[in-house]
């Protein structure tokens, strides 16, 4: 077959076929990159699509983005997944996995829905493969982690920091820009922790001239590429161009993921405690969540924590082993010591049962522990991540900290750079 033209998006790649294959460079016509042109018009939109993905404020998105094959991130790097999930605390961030559509056609859509599931129901996000929701994803994150695929040099391109969860230097053209960044990026590392090595990509990527000249190779056209594709087309066609100019659109703004706050059985999360002292005295915990089912061998991350698990959890497993056990919302209204009865009956490990206050949906929650006194846990104002489930977890980690009789008031922080709350844990006096 002899091509009437080669579609070429860079000047360097117009080099590399002459090395190549001279006798095609006559046919090669440079045009630029649709999709690099398409994120780059979206970047204004940042903020919208962000928001229709589920990033709350304080928030960071992290996208993954898997090639196909063997030796791309879900096939060689797969456990890259899980721990995204697992290490990094589930209010800081939202994960959105990119997952080319090859991958989904090869192996059909039910298996990589079955295989992704675990980490679905732990707060991934995972868009199909119809839509462009991968872009604005990337448009709107703040890292990534990918692999050998052409996702990765387009967020390189865009600024963003990133590792490889995987690359198969086999299949990669040697002195291409993908080839360039496998030599630059640096590979997820089994044996640290996952944010640790996300904030040293952010910390030292920005401002790489290496990886900003690689970047610059995705297009030597940029914005153009829609004006010269066309131009093109109907050159070869023999007819003339539509008056009006071509022009690049952003992408769609994605229709909202599945919002894993409305889930009538949250899945079990680890929560840890960690309290800041001023002169001597606590005065402000941190608290954070992070997915139970989808821990590994390696728990650094997770020091001295408790499980909490919402009664009517399908494994009941962690109903057996949870610390706190958080009633259904249908327990609403009766007497936190009423509800607590038969779950403390039901599963004797647990040390406190939380039920929801009548408001609902404030975050407030009564606590009972086992053999102890009864208490109430209400939040002096709401942000978006102040639930039932945190209220009781920070109740019993003062609790734990302060002794049995504590009653109070702290500073709550789920995040660093998420909006602070109080919470006021008071004893039920009746009579």
């Amino acid at each position: 077959m002899i091509p009437s033209a080669i579609v070429l998006s860079h000047d360097e790649q117009r080099e590399r076929l002459r090395d190549g294959c001279p006798d095609a460079v006559p046919f090669a016509t440079v045009v630029g990159d649709p999709c690099a042109d398409q994120l780059r018009a979206s970047s204004p939109f940042r903020d919208a699509y962000r928001a229709a993905l589920g990033v709350r404020p304080g928030q960071k998105l992290l996208v993954l983005t898997s090639t196909w094959g063997r030796r791309s991130l879900l096939g060689h790097g797969g456990d890259t997944v899980r721990r995204a999930l697992a290490e990094l605390p589930r209010d800081e961030y939202r994960v959105v996995a990119a997952v080319h559509p090859n991958a989904w056609h090869g192996h059909g859509g039910w298996q990589v829905h079955t295989w992704l599931a675990p980490f679905v129901r732990a707060g991934l996000v995972l868009p199909v493969p119809e839509t462009d929701t991968w872009k604005a994803a990337l448009t709107a994150a703040d890292a990534f982690i990918g692999d050998h695929g052409s996702v990765t040099l387009y967020g390189v391109a865009l600024g963003l920091p990133g590792l490889l969860g995987a690359f198969d230097d086999d299949v990669v053209a040697p002195g291409s820009p993908m080839a360039l960044l496998g030599g630059l990026l640096p590979r997820v590392a089994a044996g640290r922790p996952l944010a640790g090595q996300l904030a040293d990509a952010a910390a030292t990527q920005p401002g790489d001239e290496r990886l900003a000249e690689v970047g610059g190779l995705v297009t030597s056209r940029p914005m153009r590429s829609m004006a010269l594709l066309r131009g093109l087309f109907y050159e070869h066609l023999g007819l003339p161009e539509p008056a009006d100019p071509a022009v690049v659109r952003p992408v769609a703004t994605p229709r909202r993921p599945h919002d894993r706050r409305r889930d009538p059985a949250p899945p079990p999360v680890f929560v840890t405690a960690h309290f800041e002292e001023h002169g001597g005295a606590a005065t402000a915990v941190m608290v954070r969540h992070y997915p139970a089912a989808v821990q590994g061998a390696e728990a650094g991350h997770l020091p001295d924590p408790h499980l909490v698990a919402v009664e009517g959890e399908p494994d009941v497993r962690w109903l057996h082993t949870a610390d706190i056990v958080l009633a259904r919302a249908d327990a609403t209204g009766r007497p936190t010591g009423e509800v607590a009865g038969p779950l403390f009956d039901r599963y004797p490990g647990c040390g406190a049962v939380a039920a929801p206050e009548p408001a609902g949906l404030n975050g407030d929650c009564g606590l009972a522990l086992r053999d102890g006194p009864e208490l109430t846990a209400r939040w002096r104002e709401q942000q978006w991540w102040t639930t039932s489930q945190t209220a009781a977890a920070t109740a019993y980690a003062c609790l734990a900290r302060f002794g049995p009789a504590w009653e109070g008031e702290i500073t709550v922080r789920a995040g660093e750079h998420l909006p602070p709350a109080v919470l006021t844990v008071a004893a039920v006096r009746r009579g």
